[in-house]
């Protein structure tokens, strides 16, 4: 790696871990293994090279999700969106969420992502990825489900989306319950909350007085 790459790498581990007020640039320059002046020299200041870091992530994570809206948004503009689709689909973006939640190998995007609003003002880029774009997508598959208005469609996802999240965030609150290895969470765990979640939508759907689902 070039010194920037491992300013980036070094920075989004510390940031990650300690946030941004805590994290300074002589822990990254040691961490990078780089002298300190190499910071000033490709970033500027410790502000940048944390933009430069969130960009980096960000770049991942839409790498990770754009595949999965994209083939959705395509099949709804193209008219062919079943309600059958919509369930198969809505299955598949809860599933990439909880990959994301308890995935270990996007520990640092999530960490990054509850450390954005202790960060700079106005830079909450992976908050927007991780659920902006995935809302959007996901309240259009619920109203091919069930007829809800835009906003109550977007509620429902925004819960839909935080919970899972929020319960990657904590799920060391339930690691006394779940074996003698809480980092290898049960298959029956994801597949809880998954249930859950498409329970969710059946009960509305069934509210609106449809009850074959």
């Amino acid at each position: 790696m070039n010194t920037k790459e491992r300013l980036i790498r070094a920075g989004v581990k510390l940031f990650s871990k300690y946030g941004y007020s805590a994290t300074s640039t002589r822990m990254i320059a040691s961490e990078a293994g780089v002298n300190l002046s190499a910071i000033a020299f490709h970033y500027t200041n410790k502000e940048k090279l944390y933009e430069a870091c969130l960009e980096y992530m960000q770049e991942k994570i839409k790498a990770y999700y754009s595949p999965s809206c994209r083939e959705i948004e395509e099949v709804i503009m193209d008219g062919e969106m079943t309600e059958e689709k919509a369930w198969n689909y809505l299955e598949r973006l809860i599933n990439l969420q909880i990959e994301v939640a308890f995935g270990k190998k996007y520990q640092s995007t999530l960490a990054l992502v509850y450390r954005e609003e202790s960060g700079p003002e106005g830079l909450r880029p992976l908050t927007r990825e991780v659920f902006d774009q995935q809302e959007g997508v996901m309240a259009q598959l619920i109203q091919a489900i069930v007829p809800l208005s835009d906003n109550r469609a977007r509620v429902v996802s925004r819960f839909i989306n935080g919970s899972i999240i929020a319960f990657g965030e904590h799920k060391s609150l339930i690691a006394p319950y779940i074996g003698d290895a809480p980092e290898e969470e049960p298959g029956w765990l994801r597949s809880q909350i998954r249930t859950s979640c498409l329970a969710m939508v059946r009960g509305i759907k069934e509210e609106r007085g449809n009850t074959r689902l």
